[in-house]
């Protein structure tokens, strides 16, 4: 399956002449018509080089073609856009990230064990705004005139998977934040003595915290009621540090990490314009997935700093984390937590830091560290004494 011209997927491709004589031989096959375009889904089919030798009436109207010649020749990633088939030597399934795309990686198993073979594969058509499809593909042997084909269908499950992941990211944060404060209540009961001004501290997290707790379902019922993408924003004055502080703190007492340290490198006092839910969400879940993939005793580092354009939140842990791992680590429904510590706190950061924050979440994994990072555009003024 892995080809030295190629970072996954041989490269290579049927010239005219024998990709005529394929796309000929199917579309001959009265049976074979009748198989596609009974199919209600994008349905194709492929020769052994994965290119496309016919295609159902579905698929052609999804993509607006009015002549299947257009799609002959071509692969599955190219016709429907995928940004991913320009980073690879020859197009679709030879790019880096194609080695964990759950479609190529079907069509692979399925030509090789000659059974039907299935997978879930994101598309992205605009990496920059985040557009991605959600496929689940499958992948059947065909044998027309003696020659070995493929039938290569695509299921469209976003907005199954969207809501799926909303749902499921709700529990997640809310189970968080529950964490937390359960924790720092376990704190206050085992104190037997406490000073006057930790006691009124600890009391004072508690109030703050139970209120994001709040906050976050109340949230959550705008979320629910924007599922389909057009979620406002709900901007106020926020004071960075107040923020950073009680997320530290949420975290620094939670009842499922218990032993890691949580420090905190104030910033000089600003206020950023924010929606203080969805940012409070995002770091926590940068902080959480980093004290997870740490040992007891270990430190998880917050920092912010002041950029030319804009403020940047670095959460910081020690540790790296495996290249096919790195190139999965935002997708949706990806978890890594069995492998690496990492929760699907990824996909949300993504999602709510880009598309209703209009920032930039990234992360770098290199000399035994990992820091996950969100830049926000800088709307921040200094706190008036």
């Amino acid at each position: 399956m892995f080809s030295s011209e190629t970072y996954f997927a041989a490269a290579g491709r049927a010239d005219d002449a024998l990709l005529s004589a394929q796309s000929l031989a199917v579309a001959q096959s009265a049976f074979v018509a009748t198989v596609l375009n009974a199919m209600p889904i994008l349905a194709m089919v492929l020769n052994e080089n994965r290119q496309i030798i016919a295609a159902n009436d579905h698929l052609l109207r999804t993509l607006e073609v009015k002549d299947v010649a257009l799609v002959i020749g071509r692969r599955p990633g190219e016709v429907l856009g995928c940004v991913q088939c320009s980073q690879g030597p020859d197009g679709c399934g030879t790019a880096p990230d194609c080695s964990v795309c759950g479609a190529v990686r079907a069509i692979l198993e399925s030509m090789e064990r000659g059974s039907q073979v299935s997978g879930e594969c994101h598309v992205m058509l605009n990496e920059q705004a985040g557009v991605v499809l959600e496929f689940e593909a499958t992948a059947s042997p065909l044998c027309v005139e003696g020659k070995h084909f493929t039938i290569f269908a695509l299921k469209d499950i976003s907005a199954e998977k969207r809501k799926q992941v909303m749902e499921y990211t709700f529990f997640h944060d809310l189970i968080n934040t529950a964490g937390g404060i359960h924790g720092l209540a376990c704190l206050l009961v085992e104190q037997e003595e406490m000073s006057p001004a930790r006691d009124k501290e600890y009391k004072g997290l508690m109030v703050a915290l139970s209120g994001n707790l709040i906050e976050e379902i109340i949230h959550q019922r705008r979320l629910i009621a924007a599922e389909q993408g057009e979620y406002q924003p709900q901007l106020e004055d926020v004071d960075l540090n107040v923020l950073l502080y009680e997320v530290c703190e949420l975290y620094r007492h939670h009842v499922y990490v218990p032993g890691r340290v949580v420090r905190f490198e104030p910033v000089g006092p600003c206020l950023i314009r924010t929606d203080p839910p969805v940012l409070r969400r995002i770091i926590g879940n940068m902080v959480l997935n980093a004290m997870e993939a740490v040992a007891i005793g270990d430190t998880v580092q917050v920092r912010c700093c002041c950029l030319a354009e804009c403020i940047r939140i670095e959460v910081s842990n020690s540790g790296g984390m495996a290249p096919d791992i790195q190139l999965k680590v935002f997708k949706r429904s990806f978890s890594s937590k069995a492998a690496s510590g990492r929760g699907i706190g990824t996909y949300s950061m993504k999602l709510f830091g880009e598309l209703y924050l209009g920032g930039t979440v990234g992360f770098s994994s290199a000399d035994g560290q990992t820091t996950f990072f969100i830049e926000i555009p800088k709307l921040a003024v200094p706190i008036p004494d």
